[in-house]
């Protein structure tokens, strides 16, 4: 071919792979199941355009007898070439990991500060000798004093980390189903000493969230707050009416270096899911997600509003004995970064100065009083306080008792909370069966491969944990927890929130009575509960409501009877049942039937083009090529295309299963 021939050629090439890249473009959902990007399309239609031109070079140009016939062969090579690089580059970085141009600067940016702060937490880790830290449990003396040194590094590491570590390890403390008991005992004591934002700093923060200067709002303004954590700090403040009000604001730029440090604990727990089956086994990702939440909760002061509101509206549902104090709070002046509420007088049950008045009966009522409010939020409203340890409980002038810090709160349906009361019931009475068969109704029993044995270890719990002398502690739960993971069985949300947070209140208990006897009184509140629910008033509510809600039932049963009745008679009567219900199961079959055509088409087209490449018959095109080899190279085009398909599939199968299991 001359020299203008040639240059046609590569400009019809180049317009031809133009098309085709558009209909690629087009079908790439269809064809490979994800949508492709415009820039990886134009690279593999460069790169499919570059390797026909390398083809037509070695066996077009300089042929002598040049055919059309050979234009389809070309085009073919030039799909096959561009869908292999979309498939790579989908394999090798899948859509979207890949930032815009316009976002590297910005991403470098944290990338770098990320990285300056995984140096400084390695530097961390290696001075309090934590590579090697297990947070099992100990099963003698030797690993428990162990365990104890490593949980005071740990503290102490943590503090030294700051930011959002520190509160990570304060949620941590609460989680007695995840930690030991060392560790929860040191996590318990964890505090950062973190210094107050300068007024100068925190003033302008104060007026962006306000919206207008503070002199406006407030008739007086504390400069110097008189507590500071690392999110916020808060001021006493006075209103145009007189009211004194404490002034919660949030550090300026605390969000930020919090999402920092959370993608940095993300990646951690990532990485260590997927380089060490312990973790894996352990749930480290899923324990950093759920503390990760409950840390962007607590930044958001507008969500702890509306948790006031929920627990004040609930005081007023609750029994008398079992009303506690909730600081009013200001929704007009509260954002997200900024919450004004009632100021509290008095000292938190953490002070050990707060008790010192209180004569041992009075704390004694107090404590009952605590216990029935903890009680009533988790058994009759469903709504209750899930962090109420010392710090988070004053004791006002008055001597009520009065909660704080309403960042954490839990919420637990009807059935749950029945649920719960045949649990508490069953533990206060040592009934070992009871107890065990509330407890496995919160848990799916068909995963387990010896539920004989089961039922035995929570007879032998009952029996250790539950004689003379026992009272809840955190432990307790722990072993609970223990037990059924021993066996499989991984112990649902509805269960461990209000259990941690009865765990966390039994501190609390402790510092206002040593001697309180929560299971008694725990079991002598269920025992009011059952009493309660078989009075003939309680039991005519209960069976109303039930009728009430049976009602819609009953109203269509007539029609429904005498819908199968009919058929019975006309002798039409059937039954359908549904193989795949679940649409998890239908996805996997179609995928499975989808996979399985796509091979056995890849392999009918290649043995076709193998048969025909092999083959000299067909009409004769040039010297060297037949037409029914033409046919063979275009079939062999369609198997790679096919194979290349069936391979995407095969090896992205394992991303789109973790995938779903986030989803």
């Amino acid at each position: 071919m001359n020299l203008a021939a040639i240059v046609l050629d590569v400009l019809l090439m180049s317009g031809g792979t133009v098309l085709l890249m558009l209909l690629l473009g087009a079908l790439s959902r269809r064809l490979l199941g994800v949508r492709i990007s415009a820039g990886r399309v134009i690279l593999a239609g460069a790169v499919g355009l570059g390797a026909g031109v390398g083809f037509e070079s070695q066996f077009v140009w300089r042929a002598a007898d040049y055919t059309p016939a050979m234009i389809p062969v070309l085009f073919g090579i030039i799909i096959l070439v561009a869908i292999a690089v979309l498939v790579v580059a989908e394999l090798v970085v899948p859509q979207g990991t890949l930032p815009r141009p316009d976002q590297w600067g910005p991403l470098l940016r944290q990338s770098f500060d990320r990285n300056r702060r995984y140096l400084q937490l390695l530097r961390i880790i290696a001075r309090h000798r934590l590579f090697a830290l297990k947070l099992g449990d100990a099963q003698n003396d030797q690993r428990r004093a162990e365990r104890r040194q490593q949980a005071a590094a740990l503290k102490s590491a943590l503090e030294e980390a700051g930011g959002a570590f520190v509160k990570m390890g304060q949620l941590l403390s609460t989680r007695p189903d995840v930690l030991a008991p060392e560790f929860i005992d040191a996590l318990g004591a964890l505090q950062q000493q973190v210094p107050p934002v300068p007024w100068p700093e925190i003033e302008p923060a104060l007026t962006r969230a306000l919206g207008r200067p503070h002199a406006e709002v407030f008739a007086s303004f504390a400069e110097e707050p008189f507590a500071a954590a690392s999110i916020g700090q808060v001021h006493a403040a006075s209103l145009p009416t007189g009211e004194q009000v404490a002034v919660k604001v949030r550090r300026p730029g605390i969000v930020p270096m919090v999402e920092r440090d959370i993608d940095i604990a993300e990646r951690l727990a990532r990485r260590l899911a997927r380089s060490s089956e312990e973790a894996a086994r352990f749930g480290v990702e899923q324990l950093v997600a759920s503390l990760t939440e409950s840390l962007r909760d607590e930044l958001d002061y507008g969500l702890e509003a509306a948790n006031i509101v929920a627990l004040a509206e609930v005081q007023q549902q609750l029994p008398e004995q079992a009303r506690v104090r909730i600081p009013r709070h200001h929704p007009e002046l509260s954002t997200e970064a900024l919450l004004v509420m009632e100021r509290i007088s008095g000292s938190t049950l953490s002070d050990r100065g707060a008790l010192v008045s209180i004569d041992p009966e009075n704390r004694r009522a107090l404590a009952r009083r605590l216990l029935a409010a903890i009680l009533a939020q988790i058994m009759d409203a469903g709504v209750f306080h899930s962090d109420l340890h010392p710090g988070n409980i004053i004791i006002d002038d008055r001597g009520a008792l009065v909660l704080l810090d309403f960042g954490s709160i839990g919420r637990i349906d009807s059935d749950t909370r029945a649920r719960l009361g045949e649990v508490l019931l069953a533990f206060a009475r040592r009934d070992a069966g009871a107890f065990t068969a509330a407890l496995f109704a919160f848990v799916d029993l068909a995963d387990v491969a010896d539920e004989n044995g089961l039922r035995r270890a929570v007879a032998a719990f009952m029996a250790r944990r539950l004689g003379p002398g026992a009272r809840l502690d955190a432990s307790m739960f722990a072993d609970v927890v223990a037990i059924l993971a021993d066996h499989g069985l991984t112990v649902p949300a509805e269960l461990t929130v209000p259990f941690r947070a009865i765990a966390t209140v039994e501190g609390s208990l402790m510092i206002l009575d040593p001697g309180f006897d929560f299971v008694g009184e725990a079991g002598q509140y269920a025992q009011a509960r059952i009493t309660e629910a078989t009075r003939p008033t309680s039991i005519a509510t209960a069976v109303s409501g039930e009728l009430l809600s049976a009602l819609p039932i009953l109203k269509r049963l007539p029609q429904r009877v005498d819908r199968i009745t009919g058929t019975l008679a006309d002798g039409r009567f059937g039954m359908n049942m549904r193989v795949f219900a679940d649409p998890r199961d239908r996805d996997f079959l179609r995928e499975l039937l989808s996979l399985a055509v796509v091979t056995f088409l890849a392999g009918i087209f290649g043995i076709m083009a193998a048969m025909l490449l092999t083959s000299a018959a067909g009409p004769q095109l040039t010297t060297t090529l037949t037409l029914f080899q033409v046919f063979g190279y275009l079939f062999l085009v369609a198997a790679g295309i096919l194979t290349l398909r069936a391979l995407f599939d095969i090896l992205r199968h394992p991303t789109r299963q973790r995938d779903r299991s986030r989803t």
